[in-house]
């Protein structure tokens, strides 16, 4: 098999059960597995239905490591560029809790390359904690682990603490936003999710915290082979998708 060939059965391998390939199922009724990997016993909704299940610290590590490299080399003052970039990578999977760390990585450093003051470690720390929210949140929780994300790196900018009302309030109304600007009736997909969730904070620190960084261009999404429950034409971020503007009225 090429090196070619073999990126491609990775990339297809990963949208799915991280040991055999096997589609996952997603119930509501928790199961308690040990992870394939580190042998950790926990509780878990997601899990392949040959028994293999692999929590979500196994999960992230590898994309996690790409994450950072990416960080470290970056000076692009796009959040879009720098989530486009990690998630180019074959360890990068379609779906899972690595996106909800990504994204306030992304807007913590792109804030930094822009030259806007940001506290000592504050791009380590937003990956932290983004890598803490777990998988499958959008639909057992309520809430979307990459709009979680926005709060997060808002809460690491302005050094927000449960005691510290101005920058508390400030996190949570960017975690509002951003899940608010993310609505859609479409299953889960993180890619979307994630792009998504840096175009709402973009307009977030814009408005309220005066943080102007670059959008880059809307990406035509080249992961539609990989999601079997992509809406295609449904989503704005698949190929060809217009936007289709309203005329004002005479």
């Amino acid at each position: 098999m090429s090196s070619d060939d073999t990126l491609k059965a990775r990339m297809a391998f990963a949208a799915n059960c991280g040991v055999c390939g096997v589609p996952l199922i997603y119930t509501t009724d928790p199961v308690s597995l040990r992870c394939s990997f580190c042998g950790a016993e926990s509780s878990t909704l997601i899990y392949c239905p040959e028994g293999h299940y692999i929590c979500d610290a196994c999960h992230e590590r590898e994309a996690l490591d790409v994450l950072r490299k990416v960080l470290e080399s970056s000076t692009s003052t796009s959040p879009a560029d720098i989530l486009e970039r990690v998630m180019s990578h074959p360890a990068v999977p379609m779906h899972g809790p690595e996106h909800h760390a990504v994204v306030p990585a992304a807007i913590v450093a792109a804030a930094r390359n822009a030259g806007y003051p940001i506290p000592a470690g504050a791009v380590e720390e937003a990956v932290a904690r983004g890598a803490k929210v777990p998988g499958g949140w959008c639909g057992f929780y309520g809430a979307c682990g990459a709009g979680i994300g926005v709060g997060i790196a808002v809460s690491v900018l302005t050094q927000a603490t449960p005691l510290r009302g101005a920058p508390r309030r400030l996190a949570n109304a960017a975690t509002a936003f951003a899940l608010s600007e993310m609505l859609h009736e479409h299953p889960r997909c993180c890619k979307r999710a994630s792009r998504k969730a840096l175009r709402a904070a973009l307009k977030f620190l814009r408005a309220e915290m005066g943080i102007e960084l670059e959008s880059g261009p809307r990406p035509a999404c080249s992961y539609t082979a990989r999601n079997r429950e992509c809406p295609r034409g449904a989503c704005d971020y698949y190929p060809g998708y217009q936007v289709v503007v309203p005329r004002p009225s005479d």
